[in-house]
């Protein structure tokens, strides 16, 4: 195969795994570090800790949805990857934040579950057949 039809294949996946890395460093930011992140890029008020990082792991996510997406994996698999990602980054969001309240009874209880089932169904679909879980 020629270099340029290579290049014009490899090109469309080289950016996809760039813009996620982009947006996944920019969601790790807001997750590790919201005040930094907020007096950064957020000109608006009031400033909420748990909100910002709970972005992050939203952005966190859709960079897993755009560097999986990339690499041409199947749908299911990017999907499954994608919300995984949110939902385990989410939990950790709400350990973190037990204090600046919500529900974290409820919320450190229940939302683990929906992470380990999400997980559970990313691992399945990850070793299906490709016949077999989407076209």
């Amino acid at each position: 195969m020629p270099d340029t039809a290579r290049l014009r294949l490899l090109a469309p996946a080289l950016w996809g795994v760039a813009v996620g890395a982009l947006f996944g460093l920019q969601g790790l930011w807001a997750f590790l570090s919201p005040r930094s992140w907020f007096d950064a890029l957020a000109v608006f008020e009031p400033f909420n800790k748990h909100f910002i990082r709970d972005i992050g792991t939203f952005q966190v996510g859709l960079a897993v949805a755009g560097i999986l997406g990339a690499l041409r994996l199947r749908a299911v698999v990017v999907g499954l990857g994608t919300l995984a990602t949110f939902q385990v980054l989410h939990v950790a969001s709400h350990i973190i934040d037990r204090d600046a309240g919500g529900r974290p009874g409820f919320d450190i209880s229940a939302l683990p579950l929906l992470a380990a089932a999400t997980v559970v169904a990313l691992v399945f679909a990850w070793r299906a057949p490709a016949d077999r879980v989407d076209a």
